[in-house]
């Protein structure tokens, strides 16, 4: 703006003259000038008029402090002015061109001052030009002090960057905007990026978000949401996004309000979930596995809290306990233990001691110490022998109890099976012992006694002595060889080859050792099987079941005796019998021929000496091909053993 230089100055009283168009002379016009410049003063703005030449000649006490010139250094000064910015005089003189043109803006022009001390002012300077009676031209400029309003433009805008740097910054968290038909009216980065991951779509501001969605169902989903947000509805949900990249996400629906309290739109933050989704299914997965084995253990595992609650009783606690899971999870161990416990063990109040001593940790020493005890099943009068062990679990800050029980009853089964075996075998070994004493105590009696006597003794004596010697070498023999056979049978050293056998065979082949003995009785020995009566068995086993029995037969049989071997078959078995015209085997002695721990000595009817092992040989050889044995006596009809091998069809 240019202005023309004047001669002439305008003091304060002849502005105001002029504006007035009175005599400055008269009391009412004085009285309303002080009023006037009392008002002007007062007003917390900054006024400065200058003339149509850019003489300043008026500014109140405002503009004074808010530029920090005194009055008389601005009065009558011309531009620039002292307090005018050097660095926005460009914006200066477009604001008064726009102003001599008519043009100025409302709102006024945001221009740059500058203090006396140099600190540069922001303000809104509204800028009216006026006409006085002498038709001279002035401009009333209203100066606003923004420095404020600036600081808090500045800090809104910094809060605004900060926001946006912040929403952009969540490169998982989705934020959205659209309006009632759906058209976006905000996106951020991390929204733009799950579209183009999601639905392989590039959006832009004003596009139809549910245009831009592929998925039928997703589109649905996110329709019904926006829907009910724009009612005034604010939602939630969790759900899966995408056709060819999926992924979880937990979103928020809330409408947008405008200052009349319209919903204009709809707000949706969503926040993508498919890592925490995925650690969640991984800790679900390691629950399921770490279940799955806890419950394949056979043992039982049990697992309490501080409180004494059960949170874990797997498979082998049902099946040991008799107790299903679901009935006991989250009862007290307490009750459960005194649920379990026989009586008189099962006395509440020391049961409750001695757990809550584990609970409280005042009896450490109970921890890892394996105690034997038993346990009562529920509704049956079972009593389960039982092993069990209890130690306490570290995790996140709390501390569990597991109890390890493993079930011992078929364990304490075999502990007094194996004492009564060893019982029985010491006894076994004492029989044989008192069995082979006598047969070498002659040996060695005879061998001594020919040894140092022989030149003097009768032949008749030494050959009545090698008679002797001779009975006893085969006693010793048959002894012997049979408790080979039992040991080899229980090392597992004979093996069992079954194959297709003719019995009469077998039965004439195991007999003919014997014959030298029958012969000495006068004893016949009869084969009634028919030629083609068939087995299925192992021939060396056979052999020894038929030649021991045979052996004892002739044993218990007198002179001129007769032993016959028969077989019959039934639907399931073939019975294969030996039988002898002896004398009758008394009851007594009937229980004792097949049982270890009454094995003893002895002694046929001609004294021939011998012991019960051989027939529990022959018991051990048919049990292995499945069948059974066992006598049958009387005075009158004689004796007759006899034992079953199944009739399988390879026998055909």
């Amino acid at each position: 703006m240019n202005f023309n230089e004047a001669e002439n100055n305008i003091n304060d009283l002849e502005l105001h003259q002029l504006i007035k168009g009175s005599d400055i002379s008269s009391p009412a016009f004085q009285k309303e000038i002080s009023f006037r410049m009392a008002i002007e003063n007062a007003i917390p703005s900054g006024l400065a008029v200058v003339d149509e030449t850019g003489k300043q000649v008026f500014v109140n006490n405002s503009f004074c402090r808010m530029t920090g010139w005194e009055e008389n250094e601005l009065l009558g000064r011309y531009p620039p002015y002292v307090y005018w910015s050097p660095n926005d005089l460009e914006n200066i003189n477009n604001a008064l061109t726009q102003t001599l043109n008519n043009n100025a803006p409302a709102e006024g022009f945001d221009l740059l001052f500058r203090h006396r001390n140099g600190t540069i002012i922001p303000v809104n300077v509204f800028i009216s030009p006026f006409v006085q009676e002498n038709n001279k031209r002035f401009f009333l400029a209203n100066v606003i002090d923004n420095t404020e309003r600036k600081k808090a433009e500045e800090a809104l805008k910094k809060s605004q960057i900060l926001l946006m740097s912040s929403i952009e910054s969540q490169k998982d968290t989705i934020i959205f905007s659209v309006d009632q038909e759906y058209h976006y009216l905000y996106f951020n980065t991390a929204h733009l990026d799950s579209m183009k991951f999601a639905y392989n779509t590039d959006i832009k501001i004003g596009m139809s978000m549910l245009d831009c969605i592929s998925s039928d169902r997703d589109r649905g989903f996110i329709k019904d949401n926006i829907d009910s947000a724009l009612k005034g509805e604010s939602n939630s949900h969790t759900q899966v996004f995408g056709d060819v990249n999926r992924a979880f996400y937990e979103s928020y629906f809330n409408p947008i309000y405008n200052d009349k309290n319209e919903i204009i739109g709809c707000t949706v933050l969503a926040r993508n979930i498919s890592e925490r989704k995925e650690g969640e299914q991984k800790l679900i997965d390691s629950e399921i596995k770490f279940r799955e084995i806890i419950n394949q253990i056979k043992d039982v595992i049990i697992v309490f809290d501080e409180q004494g609650k059960i949170i874990i009783w797997n498979r082998g606690a049902e099946e040991i306990c008799g107790i299903k899971s679901d009935d006991v999870i989250n009862s007290s161990i307490i009750d459960i233990q005194c649920q379990l416990t026989p009586p008189p063990f099962n006395d509440r109040a020391v049961i409750e001691k001695a757990i809550n001593g584990i609970l409280t940790q005042e009896t450490p020493e109970r921890f890892n110490q394996i105690i034997d005890s038993q346990i009562l099943i529920p509704d049956s009068d079972k009593i389960r022998n039982i092993q069990s062990m209890v130690f306490p679990i570290r995790l996140n800050g709390t501390i569990l109890f597991c109890t390890v029980i493993r079930d011992t009853t078929e364990i304490k089964r075999y502990e007094k099976e194996l004492l009564r075996i060893s019982a029985e075998k010491d006894k076994f070994y004492s029989t044989i012992a008192q069995y082979l004493y006598t047969p070498f105590n002659v040996f060695h009696n005879f061998s001594k006694l020919m040894a140092e006597e022989m030149d003097n003794l009768p032949i008749r004596e030494i050959q009545k002595m090698a008679v002797m010697m001779s009975k006893s070498a085969n006693n010793l023999y048959n002894l012997l060889d049979n408790m080979l056979q039992w040991t080899r049978l229980n090392q597992g050293k004979i093996s069992f080859e079954p194959q297709k056998l003719n019995l009469k065979t077998i039965s004439r082949d195991a007999v003919s050792i014997l014959k030298p003995h029958a012969d000495a009785k006068n004893i016949m020995i009869n084969h009634y099987a028919d030629d083609d009566t068939n087995v299925y068995g192992d021939i060396f086993m056979l052999k020894t079941i038929i030649r021991n029995l045979v052996s004892n037969a002739i044993k218990f049989t007198d002179r001129d005796g007769q032993i016959n071997i028969t077989a019959r078959e039934t639907p399931s078995d073939l019975i294969i019998s030996v039988w002898d015209n002896g004398s009758g085997i008394s009851p007594d002695y009937l229980k004792k021929l097949f049982d270890i721990s009454q094995i003893h000595s002895t002694l046929g009817v001609a004294e021939e000496k011998g012991t019960t092992l051989g027939l529990l040989l022959c018991k051990e050889f048919v049990e292995k091909h499945g069948g059974k044995i066992w006598v049958e006596s009387d005075k009158i009809s004689g004796n007759e053993i006899k034992f079953t091998l199944p009739v399988l069809a390879e026998k055909n």
